[in-house]
């Protein structure tokens, strides 16, 4: 008798166990879904959505497939792409979603070389254009792409030339060989290095050029 009603515990324990792994799947399907939904609509998200786009990668696979990718764009020569800033990976690259968002370009700025990520200076340059650019809405005229395939581009937030606000904040090179006709990045340079700003309170600092030599 004792072993019956023990069964009958056990099945009825089972059964509950399965009912509620079932409301745990479907209302974590109805979720995902929803979010799914929501993420289509990224550019009106704002920085919260782009999060956790960005995060997917840690979500479980079946999970993924409810979250859409933003696709990279190609930019144009001589075009102008207006969005806002939502990477930085150093003091020269940045990534751009368009007002749209339906597409994500990669921004070389132009007539500038920041230390690497891994260089000495290299994360206080990052900072420092995080500060500038990071969330806001800029306009970016790109000149030309790069090897990478890379917008190289002047980026103005508002009235501020960034690309230039980095060189007289001395938390960048003026990239001469590239750049060599724009006379106000040398002058912004010029005056960074006689006010020993950013990087030029060293005595030598390594160009990021020649630090990309010696590290391949």
């Amino acid at each position: 008798m004792a072993r019956t009603a023990n069964r009958r515990r056990s099945r009825k324990s089972t059964a509950s166990s399965q009912r509620r792994r079932g409301w745990k799947f479907l209302l974590g399907a109805v979720f995902f879904l929803l979010l799914g939904a929501v993420l289509t609509n990224l550019d009106r998200l704002d920085r919260i959505g782009l999060v956790i786009n960005q995060a997917k990668g840690l979500l479980p696979r079946y999970a993924r497939v409810f979250i859409p990718e933003i696709p990279y764009g190609t930019a144009s020569e001589n075009s102008t792409l207006t969005g806002k800033i939502i990477a930085v990976y150093d003091g020269d690259t940045a990534t751009l979603l368009a007002q749209d968002g339906s597409r994500k370009y990669k921004i070389r700025f132009y007539g500038i070389d920041a230390p690497e990520a891994d260089q000495e200076f290299g994360q206080d340059s990052r900072r420092a254009l995080e500060e500038l650019v990071l969330d806001r809405e800029v306009r970016a005229e790109v000149l030309n792409l790069d090897p990478y395939g890379r917008a190289v581009a002047k980026i103005y937030c508002g009235d501020l030339y960034v690309n230039k606000a980095m060189l007289s904040a001395g938390m960048a090179w003026w990239y001469k060989s590239y750049a060599k006709n724009e006379i106000d990045l040398s002058m912004a340079e010029a005056t960074a290095r006689l006010n020993r700003r950013g990087l030029w309170q060293y005595t030598d600092p390594q160009p990021p050029w020649e630090y990309r030599k010696a590290h391949p």
